[in-house]
């Protein structure tokens, strides 16, 4: 009986040790998951200015265009 309450015992602590790791490994990861987070907040950001820039320049090329082809014709 002895025996097997210490094979019980090995078991749960070897199990809670497990868990203690998987805690620590879930903690690392969230805290590298914010930090992409953040990267990825601010590329999209920029992405977003860059479209907007480009979209106001082609909107106005495309109106010189069609007002130069007006008065060309």
């Amino acid at each position: 009986m002895a025996d097997q309450n210490n094979e019980l015992t090995r078991a749960l602590g070897r199990i809670e040790g497990k868990l203690d790791m998987i805690v620590t490994s879930q903690s690392s990861l969230s805290e590298r998951m914010d930090s992409m987070d953040g990267r990825l907040r601010h590329v999209e950001q920029q992405a977003a200015k860059a479209g907007a820039i480009s979209g106001g320049i082609v909107a106005i090329g495309t109106a010189i265009a069609v007002e130069m082809l007006k008065r060309a014709f």
